[in-house]
């Protein structure tokens, strides 16, 4: 190799670490950074308790001993109480029978108070959230949600009719499945 063709070499390898270490000088010119206040954290307490025992499963009383023919029905009010202190949301989750051999259809409306969900008659300013089968109900559907303040409450109106094909004699439970979430 010749004294030029090195030199050429030397230059060139020269040329390519310049342009190298330019280009790393370059990229510092071009970042940057920026503090974020972290902000704060609060916590608080979710307290969801439905009707009187202030348990998140509810048993519908309201169709023992009803001795209820197809066609027939039980309603009852239900409420709903924020004992906590931050903003719930809830829905009726899941309801289930113990015989499904009584096919019973659900409806669940929220009403203004207890007494405006009679046992007999349709509830006074109603408002539905649900019509169909009890078995796996879930009022609103998810991924909806009700909403209630800390300290406040929502009154549900459930009904269960008894569906035309019920097997004669036979009887059946129902239990309703709450979630709830803070926000």
């Amino acid at each position: 190799m010749s004294n030029k063709t090195r030199w050429l070499a030397i230059g060139g390898a020269a040329v390519v670490g310049v342009a190298l270490m330019s280009a790393q000088q370059t990229g510092a010119l071009w970042s940057k950074s920026v503090a974020v206040d972290a902000g704060s954290i609060h916590s608080g307490i979710l307290d969801l308790s439905v009707g009187q025992g202030g348990t998140t499963n509810y048993p519908f009383s309201a169709l023992a001993g009803a001795n209820l023919m197809p066609g027939a029905y039980a309603q009852a009010p239900v409420t709903i109480y924020n004992s906590g202190n931050v903003l719930m949301k809830y829905r009726l989750q899941n309801a289930a029978q113990s015989n499904a051999a009584v096919p019973l259809e659900l409806a669940v409306s929220t009403v203004g108070s207890e007494s405006a969900c009679p046992a007999q008659g349709a509830p006074a300013g109603a408002t539905q959230l649900y019509a169909g089968a009890m078995i796996g109900a879930q009022a609103p559907a998810a991924p909806e949600w009700r909403t209630v303040h800390p300290g406040a409450s929502e009154v549900l109106c459930l009904r269960g009719t008894v569906g035309a094909a019920a097997a004669p004699s036979a009887s059946t439970t129902a239990t309703f499945t709450f979630a709830a979430e803070s926000r």
